[in-house]
């Protein structure tokens, strides 16, 4: 037995006006909660730092942006930094310290071996230079011994910890490449860093 047309033409009618009210919730509603970086090209969804919808890379992913501000103003003690291209502003990556390093600009050097999901961070430089880690630089650690560094730490007091070999970190701050050697690929200046 064939339904009435009149009863298919109101679920026909139902059906249309349920898929527009859909799709105006769809395009009128603006989600709330994390927000993630690195190539998401819809709202993503965000789980213990990983994320959808064409992420890229390992993402930062939290509900606000207070971790990727330079709320120290750190940047302005970086010794020469014409030296340094910006490629991302900001990053957060994570991995175990092999060693660090104090320079004679008063930086601390740390070698990073990064965490799987964060390995596409260092690039060929990195490689031939630093045994495939990547560099991130403590600024401002001690006072410079090299004398034109000597400007670039006056009036900051360093308040970031340095990590010490086997130790496991999370570093934020803008993802450089040192063109005075060789364009390896830095985390420098370090904005925060967690142990452990």
């Amino acid at each position: 037995m064939k339904p009435p047309r009149a009863a298919v033409l109101i679920i026909l009618i139902s059906m249309g006006a349920l898929a527009g009210l859909y799709l105006y919730r769809a395009f009128t509603i603006t989600p709330t909660g994390p927000t993630c970086s690195n190539g998401a090209t819809d709202y993503p969804a965000c789980s213990n730092n990983t994320c959808s919808n064409g992420a890229t890379n390992y993402p930062v992913c939290s509900n606000n942006t207070s971790s990727c501000r330079d709320l120290a103003n750190i940047s302005s003690h970086v010794y020469v930094p014409v030296r340094l291209q910006v490629v991302r502003s900001c990053i957060t990556v994570s991995g175990t310290v092999n060693a660090t390093i104090y320079e004679a600009d008063g930086d601390v050097h740390v070698r990073l071996r990064l965490d799987p999901a964060s390995s596409n961070w260092t690039n060929s430089a990195n490689d031939q230079y630093q045994y495939g880690y990547l560099v991130v630089e403590v600024v401002c650690v001690r006072t410079p011994t090299q004398t034109d560094a000597i400007p670039a730490c006056q009036g900051y007091t360093n308040q970031i910890l340095v990590p010490r070999a086997g130790e496991h970190i999370t570093v934020t701050g803008p993802y450089v490449l040192d063109r005075a050697h060789h364009n390896w690929a830095e985390v420098h200046p370090v904005y925060s860093l967690v142990i452990g």
